[in-house]
């Protein structure tokens, strides 16, 4: 028995779990790409920004910050360097502001995982629901039953509230998963956003370009 043969043997309700199965692969991949440390927090960013803000070389700073313009730390750095002029209360609020957004960027998709992992045990049982009232109209319709009809209803319902189960489990774990790691890297991120906040509070840089430059870039 290949595996066509069992997906057509499951009936109509094995198309939507074919489609939450590569609903649910396809945001477990992407959200592994994306959640790359490297890319989010790049290594030693924090420590050449501080040195930079307590040399007085904001330039410098910005520059650093638009070299890593795709990096969400990156992007918090810039936000307080941007608005230093406003002292150090309207640094912190921008550094708090623009983290809270990027931690809610961080679970992007991720929502897709926890909807298969909860419907798709549902649409096993939809296609085990109607294998059964397959099976027993079967049933009603004979006088001798066929077994090959009585069998066809009774296998759409074992095939299908297994392939629900097959594609809800893994989602369970991926979704677990991403999770953990994306609160994981937020959190890591908010300590690397409170480190950059003290640097700028602590030695505000104060030059008429950093404003035009900052802005300018991506």
């Amino acid at each position: 028995m290949d595996l066509i043969d069992l997906f057509l043997r499951g009936g109509i309700a094995m198309y939507p779990i074919l489609l939450c199965s590569i609903a649910a692969v396809s945001v477990f991949f992407e959200r592994l790409w994306t959640l790359r440390r490297s890319r989010l927090i790049p290594e030693g960013f924090v420590r050449k920004f501080r040195q930079h803000i307590t040399a007085g070389q904001p330039e410098e700073a910005a520059e650093l910050c638009s070299a890593h313009f795709t990096s969400p730390l990156a992007r918090i750095a810039r936000a307080g360097l941007s608005h230093h002029a406003q002292g150090p209360d309207m640094i912190r609020f921008m550094v708090s502001e623009i983290g809270e957004q990027e931690a809610v960027g961080l679970e992007r998709y991720q929502s897709i995982l926890g909807t298969v992992a909860y419907i798709s045990p549902l649409l096993g049982l939809f296609g085990t629901v109607s294998g059964m009232i397959k099976a027993f109209d079967v049933i009603s319709k004979h006088t001798v039953v066929d077994p090959p009809l009585l069998a066809a209803g009774i296998s759409e319902a074992l095939i299908t509230t297994f392939a629900g189960l097959a594609v809800a489990i893994p989602a369970v774990v991926m979704d677990r998963y991403i999770q953990s790691r994306s609160e994981h890297i937020s959190l890591e991120l908010e300590k690397k956003a409170v480190a950059i906040t003290e640097a700028l509070v602590k030695d505000p840089p104060d030059t008429s370009s950093l404003k035009l430059l900052t802005s300018s870039r991506p």
